[in-house]
């Protein structure tokens, strides 16, 4: 979520000592630049996956999957000591967000991370 487009008392002054030229001239570039960044495909993939990540759990288990390549979830059950069901949502928000794939053989679940998944980040 983008910031108020008021600038905050001194901010103006701050960018014009900084550019040498009139702040507020130059604060529509900087803003523009934000929504601009913002707006991109790369950007919501990108911030999609770091919300994904933001959950110590989360994290935990892509670290495991980088080390381990392929694990069931039942694997990833023991790793993290949590139930069935919370493994299986937090692998269904990384699958969601791109990180990780998944595969079913017979009634498990299997999971590896995407590849190349960190090369894509903006």
């Amino acid at each position: 979520m983008m910031a108020s487009s008021k600038p905050e008392t001194g901010l103006v002054g701050r960018l014009g000592r900084l550019t040498g030229s009139d702040g507020a001239g130059c604060l529509p570039r900087y803003q523009g630049m934000g929504k601009q960044v913002a707006k991109g495909s790369a950007f919501a993939k990108a911030l999609a996956r770091a919300r994904a990540l933001s959950d110590e759990q989360r994290l935990t288990a892509v670290a495991i999957l980088r080390r381990e390549g392929e694990l069931c979830a039942c694997e990833i059950q023991a790793a993290l000591g949590l139930t069935h069901a919370t493994v299986s949502h937090h692998m269904s928000v990384l699958t969601a967000a791109g990180i990780v794939t998944a595969r079913r053989r017979g009634k498990w679940m299997y999971y590896q991370l995407k590849p190349g998944v960190f090369a894509e980040m903006p």
